[in-house]
């Protein structure tokens, strides 16, 4: 298996962190607009934390490989 050049795991990274911060954003809108649906809410938040995960990940692989 091929291995990834750590600044590119970097850049995955941040872009997993922030798309992070941007579902948490579209989360406070969702909120204010449809508080009753808690499926949506609940979606939100599961995507939350994917990206989360995801971003760590990558930060964490990106260390190893140094």
């Amino acid at each position: 298996m091929r291995t990834i050049k750590p600044r590119t795991l970097r850049i995955i990274g941040l872009c997993a962190a922030l798309a992070c911060l941007l579902q948490i954003y579209a989360l406070c809108r969702y909120v204010k607009r449809l508080s009753d649906d808690w499926i949506g809410i609940g979606l939100y938040i599961i995507t939350i934390y994917a990206f989360a995960a995801i971003s760590v990940g990558f930060f964490f692989q990106s260390r190893k490989q140094r």
